[in-house]
């Protein structure tokens, strides 16, 4: 017998052991039970679907659902299908089958006593997706905003695929859907209405999903009641102002969902009336309702949807001094966190131009050789980010304006430019700043981070004799050099090495957003040949310091 086929007899000899009854394959080939948990002392008939590969975990289905938990429960589908597991959260190990079934079999059995219970599971509270199943729509809203919202449809040429957007910034929306290839036209003839509840949803165990407006009214009224009062003043309006349909989104605690409604006036077109007779509610219970399947896509989401327990980069200014190896992969990584979005501002200086020598590792790549590096890497970033605020700066560093920048970072690597970039950032308003550089070949990294004056700067890491008061590493670090002939003088490292450097810089320019700035040096070994010497510290501010002393 081959490993799969005794896979599959082991599978069903445990489940057979445990009461269930095996009744063959599926469709989808799944091995399919039918048995009970034991909840509370009861017993509750359930089927239960095996994938054999075990990639998918097992479905658990009520063949009978409670009336104690009608019109709707936690974590059951209007079909009886149980959400015990989120989905990723499981990894079931495909050589011990059957005892990974008995388990996810034991959860099941475990959530369904808190469904019972009508208590929700934390780590399931958001499944409501797999249920409502329907067309994509792109959520462009600015939560703090309560701008009108219109309908945006993008389309390449006459034909599918087309993309429905709803935004309140319709000229930021634009710019996405431009960057995706779509032209734009504002759909005049569908009226757009927002509703906000504190009630999450959960679908309805019967007439599931939603066809027309008066089940989403029925199941509105089951969820919140003032709710489905205010969405059915909202389509009565849009019903009598002529429109053809509409589109309604509704903002829950933790998560937003749209639907379509559509109105046939055909039957009073035909009839030669201008509405249908009946009372107003008459006249759109059977309008056909779709489910929109919401993908947000505002900036303040994009950021943060990766980080959920940190501020972000949103509204703030930076600047970032060098867009050369480090620069450019840094400079992407902040735009990834909100550099730019909101009222904020990412600014790139740099007056170099990129040269074929450049190109191995740097971000930019050949199709920007002899361009500015800060105007080449300004326009990449918008290309990926399109509403993000990215200004290029072609300018020396010492010359620039950066008054208007509350962050400065000097990814340039220059020892000697970071010493007189401390004076000029100390000048009147004291402006926080970090240096994040690459020791030797490449053989490690550091960040210095400076969000106050009476911090050290990067001349404060060195003595009267510039020698290293933080060494690097046990033993001295060599200075390797390339380049021959006419060509000039470099450091060899790899761009992995560039790319670890901004995400050290990264993580301090984070750091500093969310005030947790200690340590303010850090260091990260790259070559595994040294070893750290000095540990992440606060070093100490040097009075008599040339750069940052008074």
């Amino acid at each position: 017998m081959t490993h799969a086929g005794a896979q599959v007899s082991r599978v069903i000899n445990a489940l057979t052991q445990r009461g269930h009854k095996y009744v063959g394959r599926d469709e989808a080939n799944r091995l399919t039970f039918h048995g009970s948990l034991r909840c509370n002392g009861k017993l509750y008939p359930v089927s239960v679907s095996v994938d054999p590969k075990g990639i998918e975990l097992p479905a658990v289905r009520l063949l009978d659902i409670p009336s104690s938990l009608r019109p709707f429960a936690p974590h059951l589908s209007a079909d009886g299908y149980l959400c015990y597991a989120a989905k990723g959260s499981i990894c079931l190990d495909v050589f011990d089958l059957p005892g990974q079934t008995l388990a996810c079999l034991d959860q099941a059995a475990s959530v369904l006593a808190q469904v019972l219970r009508q208590e929700l599971v934390p780590d399931l509270e958001e499944e409501f997706f797999a249920y409502w199943i329907g067309a994509p729509c792109l959520l462009d809203i600015r939560q703090s905003s309560n701008q009108r919202l219109v309908a945006i449809v993008g389309s390449r040429g006459t034909e599918p695929p087309r993309v429905l957007a709803i935004s309140n910034d319709s000229g930021q929306t634009t710019k996405k859907l431009h960057s995706l290839g779509f032209s734009t036209s504002a759909e005049t003839k569908v009226e757009v209405r927002r509703r906000r509840t504190s009630v999450s949803p959960r679908p309805i165990l019967d007439h599931w999903p939603p066809r027309t407006v008066h089940e989403v009214l029925c199941w509105q009224a089951a969820l919140d009641k003032p709710s489905r009062k205010k969405l059915e003043e909202h389509i009565l309006g849009v019903f009598r102002s002529g429109a053809r349909g509409m589109l309604c989104v509704v903002e829950t605690p933790k998560l937003i969902y749209a639907f379509k409604v559509h109105f046939d006036r055909s039957t009073a077109r035909a009839k030669g009336v201008r509405n249908f007779t009946g009372t107003p509610y008459s006249r759109v219970r059977d309008a056909k309702v779709f489910p929109l399947v919401c993908h947000r896509i505002d900036d303040q989401y994009l950021a943060k949807r990766s980080l959920p327990a940190s501020v972000t980069l949103g509204n703030r200014h930076i600047a970032v001094i060098g867009c050369g190896t480090i620069g450019g992969y840094l400079a992407e990584m902040l735009v990834k966190v909100g550099a730019g979005t909101g009222n904020g501002e990412l600014i790139l200086v740099d007056n170099e131009i990129l040269l074929p020598r450049n190109v191995g590792r740097h971000r930019l790549g050949f199709n920007r050789v002899f361009e500015n590096k800060a105007e080449a890497l300004a326009s990449e970033l918008v290309r990926g980010a399109p509403t993000a605020s990215i200004r290029a700066l072609p300018a020396d560093a010492l010359e620039a304006n950066l008054k208007c920048a509350e962050f400065v970072i000097d990814a340039t690597g220059e020892e000697s430019l970071s010493h007189l970039l401390a004076p000029k950032l100390q000048q009147g308003n004291f402006t926080p700043s970090l240096t994040v550089w690459i020791e030797g070949p490449g053989s490690a990294i550091r960040g210095l981070l400076r969000e106050a004056a009476d911090a050290a700067c990067p001349r404060c890491l060195i003595n009267s004799a510039r020698t290293s008061l933080y060494p690097v590493a046990s033993t001295e670090i060599p200075i390797i050099l390339g380049g021959q002939g006419c060509e000039e003088i470099y450091v060899p490292f790899a761009a992995t090495v560039s790319a670890q450097a901004a995400c050290l810089g990264t993580e301090m320019v984070m750091a500093w957003a969310n005030g947790a700035t200690s340590p303010r040096l850090r260091t990260r070994i790259i070559d595994t040949n040294f070893t750290k010497q000095t540990p992440d510290l606060d070093p100490r501010r040097l009075p008599e310091c040339p750069a940052c002393g008074t």
